[in-house]
């Protein structure tokens, strides 16, 4: 894909081809073949076509209905396509039950946090890492049997900011911390793609930061699939968007040539705003939450 920008009396605009990432000799970690999901007469998701390349960060956006949570529903497992078909590195999984696909290497986190709030950090880790292991039916063991599993949930925890939190209980961290420890948790499965559901909702600017800081720390060789609104947080970690709209791909590319680029922003702000009128002039809030400030939606 490529982009190009053209100039205007309105000053320089991108143009978006709408084709997908370069592979530049990478493995498609992922390919999204003509996907769709139908419920009744409502399309959820229809015909969409992407090329995830290995060790991408991937970005999806759009508009509250646009279709995101579901696609990541197909993608995971949790929700069987109507037509087209989903790969995970050349290996066509639309199929697969989300376990079959965790065991293939992907990973999941959710827009509401999942965990163990009656268990401390240590278990909850110990407990992902347990489902790994050929063992992990075998539950009923002396504790001092996971000593293995338990370092490396330390090392986990340690690596990623959490490890003066290892005694606590899930239910007593911060909701920002509760972030983090889901996104150990999916790392615990070793995937190699990993899907975040809006890692940064609900989180203040304080905690936001730090799960960005998180996911930049992320292996490189990881291949990322990301939602979110927060498009400050967003851009800090991918280099490649997607847009949806009713279930759609309106168009992908760069991440900053898709925040600037006008059928994006009117997604969100209006036809006015995104071709410079009166109501982009008059709402500075419009235009922060369009990213040209460094935050919120595109």
């Amino acid at each position: 894909m490529s982009a190009a920008e053209t100039s205007s009396g309105a000053g320089t605009v991108t143009e978006l081809t709408g084709g997908p990432p370069p592979l530049d000799g990478r493995a498609a970690a992922m390919e999204l073949e003509h996907l769709t999901c139908r419920f009744g007469l409502l399309t959820a998701v229809g015909d969409v076509s992407l090329v995830v390349p290995e060790g991408s960060r991937f970005g999806i956006i759009g508009p509250n209905g646009a279709g995101k949570t579901t696609l990541f529903n197909l993608l995971s497992g949790e929700l069987r396509p109507t037509e087209g078909t989903v790969k995970l590195f050349g290996q066509d999984i639309s199929r697969l039950s989300p376990p079959q696909r965790v065991r293939l290497g992907m990973g999941r986190t959710f827009q509401v946090v999942r965990v163990f709030s009656q268990l401390s950090v240590r278990e909850n880790l110990t407990l992902a890492l347990t489902g790994l292991a050929r063992s992990k039916f075998q539950l009923l063991r002396p504790w001092r049997m996971y000593r293995d599993r338990q370092a490396r949930a330390e090392e986990l925890a340690k690596s990623f900011g959490l490890g003066d939190r290892l005694e606590l209980l899930a239910g007593e961290l911060s909701h920002g911390e509760l972030r983090e420890l889901e996104v150990l948790l999916a790392l615990a499965g070793e995937p190699k793609v990993l899907l975040l559901d809006e890692p940064a909702a609900g989180l203040s600017p304080a905690e936001r930061v730090d799960i960005q800081d998180l996911l930049k720390r992320l292996p490189p060789e990881l291949t990322i699939v990301m939602i979110e609104h927060d498009m400050q947080v967003l851009r800090g970690v991918v280099d490649w968007v997607a847009v949806l709209d009713h279930g759609e791909l309106v168009t992908q590319g760069p991440t900053l040539d898709v925040q600037r680029h006008p059928r994006v922003r009117e997604l969100y702000l209006g036809s006015a705003a995104a071709h410079g009128g009166a109501a982009a002039q008059g709402s500075a809030a419009a235009q922060g939450a369009a990213g040209t400030d460094g935050g919120g939606q595109p």
